[in-house]
């Protein structure tokens, strides 16, 4: 026990010298041209002690990584441009459709008056592409009953070079049959 406390007080005390030891005295000068120099050491006698307040460290502390998938709060980009969020809004994934007529309704999240005027939309509906459009909606006619699967592209308006891309999403369509 009293060889622990003994270790425990040298390790203290050598803490305490360090710490008093990494307070160093810092020389200053002002040349003829009026640039100010520091130093830890006085290479000369222009070199007077400087008179500076004691420094406080805060230490830092990480950033949290705000983005995630759908559900988690996502982080807000400052460039109105910048297209953070583009997913398939519907249909949703897995999801059972009745009654559809033989018609579907995609959407993607909506952009932002800005990025309207850059961006345009394709959407593909079993691998097959549509014409980019201007909406961030695209009615899909003669989808029959079965498995399907829906993407969308982002699209720069004028090189229609791809931008983003979302995750292919499939659904179900059902139709009641004729009795």
């Amino acid at each position: 026990m009293n060889k622990n406390v003994l270790t425990l007080g040298l390790l203290l005390f050598t803490a305490w010298a360090l710490a008093a030891e990494e307070k160093k005295t810092i020389y200053k000068y002002t040349d003829e041209n009026g640039v100010t120099h520091y130093t830890e050491t006085k290479p000369n006698e222009n070199y007077k002690e400087a008179d500076l307040p004691q420094l406080s460290i805060v230490p830092s502390t990480p950033i949290k990584n705000t983005t995630g998938t759908t559900g988690q709060s996502k982080q807000q980009s400052t460039d109105p441009l910048e297209v953070t969020d583009f997913e398939i809004v519907t249909p949703t994934n897995e999801q059972n459709l009745w009654g559809t007529g033989n018609t579907l309704t995609a959407s993607v999240t909506p952009l932002n008056g800005v990025q309207q005027e850059i961006y345009t939309i394709q959407f593909s509906i079993d691998g097959q592409k549509q014409q980019p459009a201007e909406q961030t909606t695209q009615v899909f006619e003669n989808i029959y009953r079965g498995e399907h699967k829906v993407q969308a592209f982002l699209l720069n308006k004028y090189t229609l070079k791809q931008i983003k891309q979302t995750k292919a999403v499939t659904f179900f369509i059902h139709q009641n049959s004729i009795k």
